[in-house]
């Protein structure tokens, strides 16, 4: 290997490191021994005639010289995700591999169901599917697609929205009939509202005015899913998005109140990478959720 590609190596190799703060993560996400990533960086460097990073037993953080490479190395990492998001994408054959993220209740609901779907239209086509929801710059990982809940998609990417859906405010049967149905809002405050921790202000929308209601109750969970499960245990009531909703409420093991109220309206986007923006593979695979979703009506 010449002395130029082995330090373009170790530059990416740094980039690693700097994006991570730690070796051990590096080394692990990498799938190299903690002792050549060392002495990789100490090569580098070498290289370079200054010091990237202050280490110490328990911390990694940059120098000033090392902000200025992890920058440059940055961008050539860009670079290569990009060409290498190219090549795989040319051609006009529906075939490979999509790499998909979604958040896990949009997974757990929808996806799957929709990647054997188009699986089944076009075999030659094979999924990777991440399930999380955070907000990461595509380039920096190798995603091909991302499903995700925002107000504001990243500027770098091509954003198409999918759907549209609020959250339904819901009780058991059985609970709203040892107690009362409420008829607004305000009426709330009488009733065990079953929320998550951080997210008790409930906001409802009506001819043009909003109302926010603090939802108190005896139980707080950060997990939708649990949540659904304390409704159907007869706990109270609780403020969840809609998809998660309609089946047990479809099913009459659920009710919805408030129904004249829209509540905490939310926006599901589309977002990939601009170099791949006329894959045929991706293009054709947006083409079927926006089908999908218009046809089979899964927000509703």
């Amino acid at each position: 290997m010449s002395k130029s590609h082995k330090k373009l190596e170790r530059l990416l190799l740094f980039y690693e490191v700097a994006q991570q703060l730690s070796f051990s993560k590096a080394a692990e996400q990498l799938a190299i021994s903690r002792s050549y990533l060392s002495q990789q960086i100490r090569r580098l460097e070498q290289d370079l005639h200054t010091q990237l990073l202050i280490r110490t037993t328990r911390t990694v953080r940059l120098t000033t010289e090392g902000h200025k490479v992890f920058l440059q190395a940055q961008s050539m990492h860009h670079n290569l995700l990009d060409l290498e998001r190219d090549l795989e994408h040319s051609g006009e054959d529906v075939a490979g591999i999509l790499r998909v993220t979604a958040p896990a209740a949009f997974a757990d609901s929808f996806l799957v169901q929709l990647c054997q779907g188009f699986s089944q239209r076009y075999p030659e086509v094979s999924f990777e599917v991440d399930v999380g929801h955070h907000l990461e710059d595509l380039h920096e990982r190798n995603f091909d697609l991302a499903i995700r809940v925002t107000a504001q998609p990243p500027q770098n990417m091509v954003a198409r929205q999918l759907t549209q859906y609020s959250h339904w405010v819901c009780a058991s049967p059985e609970y709203l009939a040892a107690h009362f149905v409420p008829q607004q809002p305000s009426e709330l405050t009488e009733l065990q509202c079953l929320a998550f921790p951080n997210w008790r202000a409930w906001t409802f929308n009506r001819a043009g005015k909003s109302e926010v209601i603090e939802a108190q109750g005896q139980f707080a969970v950060n997990d939708n899913n649990i949540l659904i499960k304390a409704a159907l245990n007869h706990q109270g009531l609780i403020r969840v998005p809609e998809h998660l909703l309609w089946k047990h409420v479809k099913a009459g093991r659920l009710q919805r109140v408030l129904s004249l109220y829209q509540v905490e309206p939310r926006q599901v986007w589309m977002l990939y990478p601009p170099k791949i923006e006329h894959s045929s593979r991706l293009q054709h695979f947006v083409a079927y959720l926006q089908e999908q979703i218009i046809q089979l009506q899964l927000f509703s």
